[in-house]
């Protein structure tokens, strides 16, 4: 009787543990679905943000930025082809990028993890923000990333309010999605959709920031000057 009454006992306290993990196993499609449309983000040290209503703010900021005027133009000047783009950093100086300043890259991988995505482009903004700095002549250090980087380059005019306050945004997004807040697919597309504007700003400030009389290697083919951009630089 005794050991019949602890197996009892003990199959009352797996009972509920059971019935979730079946429940789990059953609908993980639909789990899956309905965390995905979590709204809320919550971030280390007590921080939430609305990834949706972030998301929409991001692409405002975005569409601001690609509005400013060109803070200076380069007619019939070749933009960097992105074929070329690790090249001309790492003959710079400066560190290459993981995309190589192409975005599909992060939309591909988007396609299979949009977490991963986010967190991948959260690493490529400190690698740019830190090859701003080095060619800024900017004096950061070796630690600082993120804000306090940017926080630098603003200071100094490497970038204006409103390309820091698009980046700022998506470092947040990025932040969330790194610390393991569900992204959507649909979401990861649109920040990294934002994110881009930037990256071809970058490649304008490549192109064009340094007087070293760089020309496209022969037989690459270089990109028309994008209209609306406004080069770092």
């Amino acid at each position: 009787m005794e050991v019949a009454r602890l197996v009892l006992e003990y199959l009352k306290v797996i009972a509920w543990p059971l019935i979730c993990l079946s429940v789990a196993v059953i609908y993980k499609p639909q789990l899956i679905t309905i965390l995905g449309r979590l709204k809320k983000a919550a971030l280390p040290g007590g921080v939430s943000l609305d990834f949706a209503e972030e998301a929409r703010e991001v692409r405002y900021l975005s569409e601001q930025v690609l509005a400013l005027p060109p803070k200076y133009e380069a007619k019939g000047h070749p933009v960097l082809p992105l074929t070329e783009a690790n090249a001309r950093m790492i003959g710079l100086g400066l560190q290459p990028s993981p995309s190589g300043l192409d975005m599909e890259y992060y939309r591909t991988l988007a396609a299979q993890d949009p977490n991963v995505a986010l967190a991948g482009l959260r690493i490529e903004i400190d690698i740019l923000a830190r090859n701003l700095a080095k060619g800024f002549k900017v004096e950061v250090s070796p630690r600082e990333s993120g804000l306090r980087l940017l926080r630098h380059l603003l200071d100094a005019g490497a970038i204006d309010k409103t390309q820091f306050d698009l980046v700022e945004k998506v470092i947040r997004l990025c932040n969330a999605a790194a610390h393991g807040n569900l992204v959507s697919r649909e979401q990861a597309d649109s920040v990294i959709n934002s994110a881009a504007v930037l990256s071809k700003q970058y490649l304008l400030w490549l192109s064009w920031g340094f007087d070293d009389g760089w020309k496209p290697i022969p037989g690459e083919t270089a990109q028309a000057a994008p209209t609306g951009l406004r080069p770092t630089g």
